[in-house]
């Protein structure tokens, strides 16, 4: 199965951003969404990618590079909205999507990958780990939500 990582276009959002959606059982503003897309893709910070197989989007990730103001300054990955179609895990999807973030972080002489997901998810912290990713403690405390 080949599978191609490129930057999302908004003309695939709805069907990217449904990944996520189906996955957490969320409902997306698309009307918001919209209007704010364009400021977000031409914003340098944000690279939003999807993985296609058979030109259908089968993964979807927000990659967003942070600027340290401490030791080097180096920028570092944050990684969220990680998503990949059910029917399509357990192919190397995520992992290529997780190589390509690799090598953006490279290029872009990142000195880290940073991501959370749920206390609760283990699958995902089983997949991370293989991914050569670390265990770390972190705390996150929602505002304008209830629960994630």
């Amino acid at each position: 199965m080949e599978v191609i990582i490129e930057k999302l276009k908004k003309d695939d959002l709805k069907e990217a951003i449904g990944i996520y959606d189906s996955n957490y059982n969320l409902v997306t503003d698309y009307n918001k969404l919209f209007l704010v897309y364009d400021t977000i893709y031409n914003n340098p910070a944000y690279h939003n990618i999807v993985a296609k197989v058979n030109n259908k989007i089968v993964g979807l990730a927000t990659i967003l590079i942070n600027y340290d103001i401490v030791e080097q300054l180096k920028p570092f990955i944050t990684v969220w909205n990680f998503g990949v179609k059910e029917k399509y895990r357990r192919n190397k999807v995520g992992t290529q999507m997780f190589e390509y973030i690799y090598q953006f972080a490279k290029q872009n002489n990142c000195d880290f990958i940073s991501l959370i997901t749920e206390t609760d998810n283990l699958v995902a912290q089983s997949f991370y780990e293989k991914m050569g990713y670390n265990k770390e403690v972190g705390y996150v405390k929602l505002v304008n939500k209830k629960k994630w």
